[in-house]
């Protein structure tokens, strides 16, 4: 019975966390975070002292695994999963900073970026990079093909740009000919992308062909906008 009441509780409490994470003080969610160490263990009373002793839930998750285990009921498992999610967090900023760094400002960032992914690919490959409103990427979606044409999903892309609420869109693809030069086919995927952005809200600032170290920029070469304005004109490219 009490078994079945203590899983009625943590039922509750992360129904209440889904619907109203913000109005949860410090220790509950420790609480919270403790429900995966201790299954079946009431985590309230362990919240409180964690947090008691160290003084704020900042100082909990910037404890060493040896303090953490001077507190009454932390063993190793709590020690090595608070550690481990400080490290986690710790990672996640480190990425953030270095993504920030990264954003597609400037054709300089970008071809960096781009000719990276593409490095010792034979077959040619896609990758379309949804973008935030300060050019950084927020998700990336691949496709890799076996020869010179790469098929994509359009209806993948169309969920992500809304999933992710992405503001920006650019697409990316490499030439295993060694030549930059757009093809016909490269200038219709283009137009038809444009579209798709622009039905999503999203728009469309490059896309760029990589072969080798060499990257061609439909909007660094003025292309982009001619496709744009032919699609305005309603005329064929």
């Amino acid at each position: 019975m009490r078994e079945h009441l203590h899983e009625g509780h943590r039922e509750r409490v992360i129904n209440k966390f889904i619907e109203f994470p913000n109005s949860f003080n410090d220790h509950e969610l420790l609480e919270i975070f403790l429900f995966a160490v201790y299954p079946r263990k009431d985590t309230n009373e362990i919240a409180h002292r964690l947090i008691a002793a160290f003084g704020s839930i900042n100082n909990v998750f910037t404890a060493d695994a040896e303090r953490l285990m001077t507190v009454k009921g932390v063993g190793k498992a709590v020690a090595a999963q608070i550690v481990l999610h400080a490290k986690l967090m710790q990672r996640i900023a480190e990425e953030k900073k270095s993504e920030e760094s990264a954003a597609f400002t400037s054709f300089d960032k970008t071809k960096k970026e781009v000719t990276a992914l593409f490095d010792g690919l034979k077959g040619e490959s896609f990758y379309f990079f949804l973008l935030d409103a300060a050019f950084k990427s927020v998700f990336r979606l691949e496709y890799f093909g076996h020869s010179d044409e790469v098929l994509t999903d359009t209806a993948e892309i169309a969920r992500a740009m809304s999933l992710h609420k992405a503001k920006f869109a650019l697409m990316a693809h490499n030439h295993p000919s060694g030549k930059t030069e757009p093809s016909d086919a490269d200038d219709l995927a283009t137009k038809k992308f444009i579209i798709l952005c622009d039905l999503h809200g999203v728009k469309l600032i490059d896309h760029v062909i990589v072969a080798g170290e060499e990257v061609f920029s439909y909007f660094s070469s003025g292309r982009l906008n001619y496709i744009k304005e032919k699609i305005v004109f309603n005329k064929t490219i």
